[in-house]
């Protein structure tokens, strides 16, 4: 299920959960992507998405913690869903799978990649994504909150 729908966007979630106190995670039974021609194909379109919005700062690894500042955190679009790299780092290093619905719209354009969108599309994804989301009751993990 995207995280976000809004403007003709779909912003694809990364974990599983999101708990106040200790950070993002995924659940134990998260589905993966065996190594091979398929997992490659969908790391090929996911990392040839046009960006978005690019930044140099990277988030600690959740799954090997010992990692630390590892996880490349910017955006990309293929003009129907905004994914981060943080989605294409934990399928190529660990198999885990996108989300379910990005994961069926890369699989259904088989072998195309991502087509460069419109200037207009672009646009709107950068204000999709600067937008702010609703204000929350509960409270939210950020990247970089101390535990």
């Amino acid at each position: 299920m995207a995280e976000t729908v809004q403007g003709g966007f779909e912003l694809a979630a990364v974990f599983d959960v999101v708990d106040p106190l200790t950070g993002p995670g995924f659940a134990p039974g998260r589905p993966r992507i065996e190594a091979g021609a398929g997992r490659e194909a969908v790391a090929r379109y996911l990392r040839e998405g046009t960006a978005v919005l690019l930044t140099p700062m990277l988030m600690d690894d959740v799954v090997e913690p010992e990692r630390g500042g590892v996880v490349p955190m910017g955006f990309r679009t293929d003009g129907r869903w905004i994914w981060t790299d943080t989605v294409t780092y934990y399928l190529d290093e660990y198999g885990l799978a996108p989300e379910a619905g990005l994961l069926a719209h890369v699989r259904a354009q088989g072998d195309d990649l991502p087509a460069v969108p419109e200037p207009e599309v672009l646009e709107r994804a950068v204000a999709f994504i600067l937008t702010p989301p609703e204000p929350q009751d509960a409270p939210v993990w950020t990247v970089g909150q101390e535990i």
